[in-house]
């Protein structure tokens, strides 16, 4: 749902497309610059539109959406455009009118189905060429975690990692591993944080590397982020 929303608001940026779309309705050029404006603008404020008013959106410029093996190819129509932006326009008759005969048009994303531990993730490329996923949770905690231990270990005041694992109420050995996680390179973090790590690095396999390099480059190497 939030890469047809970013595609579509994408589309709603994208002057030529809109003024294509306007061209095809006999429109004049100064005609034309508004819709592109009007356009440009409804992506400004797509956020702070309700999910009703999305929703609405969506299905007066969507004709279908198919998930294929390479691609999310989103069919829209492109001369429901005009219809959407013009001023005062009231999207509940639009989506309530015949749309069938309208001519449409394929945006495709690039997609890869990808299996991550015991699950099939789908990885999409977003406007931009990037690969858009939801930042993993587990990876998150984790990440959390790590600064979490950090700070105890540096106000540790010399107790063990005995002592450090027993306040954290888990095994030495789960701290310490958790623990060298605060020493991953500042870009490999926020990679996580953002959620752009590669599909194959997951909670599980980031606590199972025996030993994490030090050096940064290498630790890009390592864990696929080179």
């Amino acid at each position: 749902e939030a890469i047809v929303e970013d595609r579509i608001c994408a589309l709603l940026r994208d002057d030529a497309a809109i003024f294509n779309a306007s061209a095809q309705n006999s429109a004049s050029v100064v005609a034309s610059r508004n819709k592109i404006d009007r356009a440009a603008a409804l992506a400004q404020r797509w956020r702070t539109l309700t999910a009703t008013d999305k929703r609405m959106i969506l299905q007066v410029l969507i004709a279908r959406i198919d998930v294929r093996s390479t691609t999310v190819d989103i069919t829209i129509r492109p001369t429901m455009l005009s219809a959407i932006t013009a001023p005062q326009a009231d999207v509940a008759k639009l989506t309530a009118s015949n749309m069938a005969d309208l001519p449409t048009q394929c945006l495709s994303v690039p997609a890869i189905v990808r299996r991550t531990g015991m699950e099939m993730k789908l990885l999409i490329q977003g406007v931009t060429g990037t690969k858009q996923q939801e930042p993993d949770r587990s990876l998150l905690r984790l990440i959390g975690q790590a600064c979490q231990f950090s700070d105890m270990f540096m106000n540790s005041r010399g107790k063990t990692i005995v002592e450090l694992s027993r306040e954290a109420d888990v095994s030495p050995s789960y701290f310490t591993r958790v623990f060298r996680l605060s020493f991953l390179a500042p870009d490999i973090t926020k990679a996580i944080l953002h959620g752009r790590q590669p599909a194959e690095l997951t909670a599980k396999s980031l606590l199972g590397q025996r030993q994490l390099e030090r050096d940064w480059s290498r630790q890009r190497v390592q864990l696929g982020l080179a």
